[in-house]
């Protein structure tokens, strides 16, 4: 493997020596197969072996691949010319980006069959549930036609993102509440009962009233509402 990393590494390879070289000598029989990406100035590897606990043990990993991430083949799409290798107990061998994903399939699917075979389907429900408070219907429909008014859809984008974050347990959602007296939204995401990110939605003003900062930094100025954490 250190002849591989002399031969296609330019930089960083201590990222190897740190890293990669240190789990897969202390790794057990059943932490193989691995897949092992090296570039100019990177390196990835794939944790094939570990996959099975991983999946039984921890909701977000399973909530993640019944959003389409099985945690591995992502990595084989932005290879350009990184090298892509599958290493078993007793081996290392070059294989195509085509025969990695064969491999990844080829492992993850029969632990997600197992899986679900023992504890029914994959989770379903898996749009971010976000609960908004301090406002009534009529107020949001004001505060987003006075946007549609001013040629901006800033707030209902704010609003969409934090709809659009991936979804990790069935417990998990983000409160959205609405402070009229600051006329601004703050917001926390909850994961099992456990605060995650926090911030708010504020608003910076309109051209006729003049740019508002409302106690927020904004690196580029702009009117509208701005999501910030």
């Amino acid at each position: 493997m250190r002849n591989i990393v002399a031969d296609v590494m330019t930089s960083f390879k201590t990222d190897f020596e740190n890293y990669d070289r240190p789990y897969i000598e202390q790794a057990a029989t059943e932490q193989f197969p691995m897949i092992w990406i090296v570039g100019k100035s990177h390196t990835n590897l794939l944790q094939l072996g570990a996959f099975r606990n991983s999946f039984f043990e921890r909701e977000d990993v399973r909530y993640r691949y019944a959003q389409g991430d099985d945690g591995f083949s992502g990595y084989l799409e932005p290879l350009n010319n990184d090298r892509v290798f599958l290493i078993t107990v007793d081996d290392i061998n070059q294989v195509s980006k085509k025969q990695a994903c064969e491999i990844i399939r080829d492992i993850t699917l029969p632990v997600v069959n197992e899986w679900t075979a023992k504890n029914g389907g994959l989770p379903d429900d898996t749009r971010m549930t976000v609960i908004l408070s301090g406002i009534s219907l009529s107020k949001l429909k004001e505060l987003i036609h006075d946007c549609q008014a001013h040629g901006d859809n800033s707030l209902l984008k704010a609003l969409k993102g934090l709809r659009q974050r991936i979804k990790l347990g069935a417990d998990h959602y983000i409160q959205v509440t609405y402070h009229s007296s600051y006329n601004e939204f703050a917001f926390c995401e909850y994961l099992n009962g456990t605060p995650k990110i926090n911030g708010g939605i504020v608003f910076h003003g309109w051209p006729e009233t003049g740019y508002k900062t409302n106690g927020s930094v904004q690196i580029f100025p702009s009117y509208g509402w701005s999501k910030h954490t």
